[in-house]
């Protein structure tokens, strides 16, 4: 049988979700953050943790990069800071700071967390329940977002989850149309450039972006799928033999975003894989560009 326990760290609850396989961390004042997936069998955690950045309650102004401390993230209504319809919408969105509501509930056999908070520019209602399977090394998240005002709202949203990495990992994806964001140097392309996954043509050859670099390479790069032919992904440690897969809903998030800072940025090293309903991962100008979510009454995704 499962068992959630709640525990102190650091100033903090910890409400921790486990079975015999798989054990889920979850942070519910500091924006609900999924804090560790833990794989009990192999004692792989799947997760990357900052460090030097520790989770803590969080002060208004704060920069997310200055003080993220890893793990898995929601982001709403953006990722980069923007204006938008006369709103200083901040960075990283509104949710990932801020102390969510949470609490245990009865699902059958599994363990069930439900957390939710209200948006404080935006008039949306962020709920997400995390339950876990009684036996098997899988949890399902359930979302549910209500427009609380009487308009239409344009919006994107990003599961941000940050991913230990080692170059005995393998990225798949089931392929897509791929556009360079942005890149520490050509052998992660250049910005603007289009390309089918995996394989990146550059002047120095393909690069393999399914295979991981390791840290004294110091890159970085930021990739989006922009049509991913698949709603999933998955992170395989390819020695140990056990790996992460996500599923999501492919008509709620439309493309996915790849953060891969291979020791360039900030000499961290971690790889994110964000499925996003819509993209640039700045609300303004994906609203521009025609790719953003509206919401008209409610969006749910299991």
């Amino acid at each position: 049988m499962p068992h959630i326990n709640v525990r102190p760290f650091n100033g903090l609850q910890s409400v921790e979700l486990s079975n015999e396989v798989l054990r889920v961390t979850v942070f519910p004042e500091t924006g609900a953050r999924i804090y560790s997936i833990f794989h009990e069998p192999s004692q792989t955690e799947f997760l990357w943790h900052h460090p030097h950045n520790t989770p803590r309650l969080h002060e208004a102004g704060e920069l997310f990069d200055d003080v993220f401390p890893g793990g898995w993230d929601e982001l709403f209504p953006t990722c980069d800071a923007c204006e938008f319809q006369g709103l200083q919408v901040p960075d990283h969105g509104e949710l990932w700071n801020v102390p969510w509501e949470w609490k245990i509930e009865k699902n059958g056999d599994a363990a069930c967390l439900y957390t939710g908070v209200t948006a404080k520019q935006f008039p949306v209602r962020f709920e997400r329940r995390i339950v876990l399977d009684p036996l098997e090394p899988t949890f399902h998240l359930h979302y549910r977002l209500t427009n609380l005002s009487s308009t239409s709202l344009n919006l994107i949203w990003g599961i941000h989850p940050l991913f230990h990495i080692s170059p005995q990992h393998r990225l798949e994806l089931p392929g897509g149309k791929m556009k360079v964001e942005l890149s520490s140097g050509e052998d992660f392309g250049v910005p603007g450039q289009l390309y089918d996954w995996s394989h990146l043509p550059t002047s120095n050859g393909l690069t393999d972006m399914q295979s991981i670099p390791a840290a004294e390479i110091k890159a970085f790069a930021g990739h989006y799928c922009t049509e991913p032919r698949g709603n999933w992904f998955t992170l395989t440690d390819t020695v140990k033999g056990v790996g992460i897969k996500m599923v999501y809903p492919q008509e709620i998030f439309r493309s996915l975003w790849l953060w891969q800072s291979y020791g360039g940025w900030r000499e961290l090293y971690h790889l994110a894989v964000e499925p996003w309903g819509g993209h640039p991962v700045r609300l303004d100008q994906a609203v521009q560009a025609g790719n953003y979510l509206r919401a008209i009454f409610r969006i749910i995704a299991r």
